[in-house]
């Protein structure tokens, strides 16, 4: 065999292998399954109350420490307005957060911010376009450096789906996430009506809460600036925009305060929106949290509820 039908071969097995990727991506066996229960897909019915639900209302975005530490019933009960809990996680990132806000504000809403500590702008771009495989519409919040990362990013997302439904195939086995079960946190219907995930709840939190990692080499002035750009939109519809910091457990705050001292001069230094609080405001005891510096348990986030608030109604908005 000579070169160029080396060449031909090694080129015709290539297309094969790739056709046969593409084929169980766009014929995915588990799509509806998947669908119906990964915790990528909760957008879809985030988005369903963001849309559904009346103004004047108040809408939450931020990662999991939105989503584990929030009481949505206790704000609804207190400022007398519907709340949409938007909150999913953090790796998504601050851009792609705040555009799935932007149709659906209207005059007299409030929006409250409180990303993370390690929140970057642009975000991870295969849970964006995980996400995306289930809500296509999410497709529009994504932004690629240029063609070639998206074509690399989406061949690594249809990779991964063929690995995946391999395993499946061999293993086949299926599992069906409760909230009423004791392990399970991350699942389609693990949130409330507000979109507060009570799926922890049941499980025992961990005994010890484990060292976060947050870089002295990081900067938050880039999500800042997504922030600033969503509140000036919004500003200009006549949306009201806070933020408010992020919880953190105790010893990881003892730990990481130098680090948090200096995002929180970021914020002072940069940011054009409303900051309410300061970071110590929503530091709590250990045991307060579920499974890491970010995620409380359910008496924790009433804790932290009455904290927000308790700053909402010092401030005139």
């Amino acid at each position: 065999m000579n070169i160029k039908q080396f060449f031909i071969k090694t080129l015709l097995l290539a297309i094969l292998s790739w056709g046969t990727i593409e084929a169980f991506y766009y014929f995915d066996p588990y799509k509806k399954h998947d669908s119906e229960t990964s915790y990528n897909a909760i957008i879809i019915d985030k988005i369903h109350r963001l849309q559904s639900t009346p103004s004047p209302k108040v809408v939450l975005i931020a990662g999991s420490n939105f989503a584990y530490g929030i009481n949505s019933k206790l704000i609804a009960d207190s400022l007398n307005k519907p709340v949409v809990n938007m909150a999913i996680h953090y790796a998504y990132g601050a851009k792609f957060m705040l555009k799935q806000l932007l149709p659906a504000m209207k005059k007299g809403d409030l929006v409250v911010m409180g990303f993370e500590y390690i929140i970057q702008s642009k975000g991870n771009k295969s849970e964006q376009l995980l996400m995306a495989s289930y809500f296509p519409k999410a497709n529009d919040w994504i932004e690629f450096d240029d063609i070639f990362e998206q074509i690399r990013e989406t061949s690594q997302l249809k990779i991964n789906r063929f690995k995946n439904i391999l395993e499946r195939l061999l293993k086949n086995k299926e599992l069906n996430y409760q909230v009423s079960d004791t392990t399970s946190v991350f699942f389609r219907k693990s949130t409330n009506e507000y979109g507060d995930l009570v799926s922890h709840f049941n499980n025992p939190p961990m005994k010890v809460i484990p060292r976060a990692i947050l870089s002295d080499k990081v900067s938050l002035k880039e999500a800042i600036a997504d922030m600033n750009e969503f509140y000036e939109s919004m500003q200009s519809k006549g949306v009201k925009v806070v933020f408010v910091y992020p919880t953190y457990s105790h010893s990881n705050y003892v730990l990481d305060k130098p680090i948090i001292d200096r995002f929180e001069k970021e914020y002072q230094t940069y940011a054009r929106f409303p900051i309410l609080g300061k970071p110590s405001d929503f530091v709590f005891a250990d045991s307060l949290y579920h499974d890491m510096a970010y995620h409380l348990t359910q008496k924790g986030g009433e804790i932290r509820t009455r904290k927000i608030i308790e700053l909402l109604n010092k401030t005139k908005l």
